[in-house]
C-alpha cells in the first residue's frame, strides 16, 4: 500500500515539472474545486450515487487503508457500505498542475463506520480533479489516517 502512495506521489511530483511552467493560480477554479469536494462528502454522507456517476472521471481511483476501487466499485458500494454520523473538511491546500489538473489536500475530521468498521476519526486527504469535456472530475482520492 505504502508502495502506491508513493508512486501516486512520484507521478505527481514528476507531473508538475514535466509540463514546465506552473499555470497561474485560479482563485474561481479553487472555489468551484472546492464546492465539488464538500459536495462529493455531502453525497457519500447522504448515499447519493448521482453525485459521483456525474463528477468522477470514468478512470476514477480511490486509495485508502483498505485497497484500491475504481469508479464502478464506489458507485455499487455507496449506497450500502458507509454509514456517516458527521464530517468536517478544513486546511485546504490547492495546486493547480496545468490548466486542467487540480491537486488539492485537506484535513477531514469524521465520524463515519464502513462495513461496520470504524474509519478513523482524522485523514489527509489529498485529490486530484481534471477537466474532461469541460467540467471539473474528480479523477483520484486518497487518504491517510491522522494521529
Amino acid at each position: 500500500m505504502k508502495k502506491s502512495l508513493c508512486a501516486v506521489f512520484i507521478l505527481l511530483c514528476v507531473t508538475t515539472t514535466s509540463f514546465g511552467q506552473k499555470p497561474a493560480f485560479d482563485k474561481k477554479v479553487k472555489e468551484q474545486i472546492i464546492a465539488l469536494e464538500k459536495s462529493g462528502w455531502e453525497a457519500w454522507k447522504n448515499k447519493t450515487v448521482a453525485w459521483f456517476e456525474k463528477n468522477t472521471s470514468s478512470d476514477f481511483l480511490t486509495i485508502s487503508a483498505d485497497g484500491i476501487s475504481d469508479k464502478a466499485q464506489v458507485i455499487k458500494s455507496t449506497p450500502v457500505d458507509c454509514d456517516v454520523k458527521t464530517y468536517s473538511l478544513s486546511d485546504f491546500t490547492f495546486v493547480m498542475l496545468t490548466k486542467d489538473v487540480v491537486y488539492v489536500t485537506y484535513i477531514a475530521t469524521q465520524d463515519a463506520a464502513c462495513g461496520g468498521v470504524q474509519l478513523p476519526a482524522k485523514v489527509r486527504a489529498a485529490v486530484t480533479y481534471v477537466k474532461r469535456e469541460n467540467k471539473w472530475k474528480e479523477a483520484m482520492y486518497i487518504d491517510t489516517p491522522l494521529k
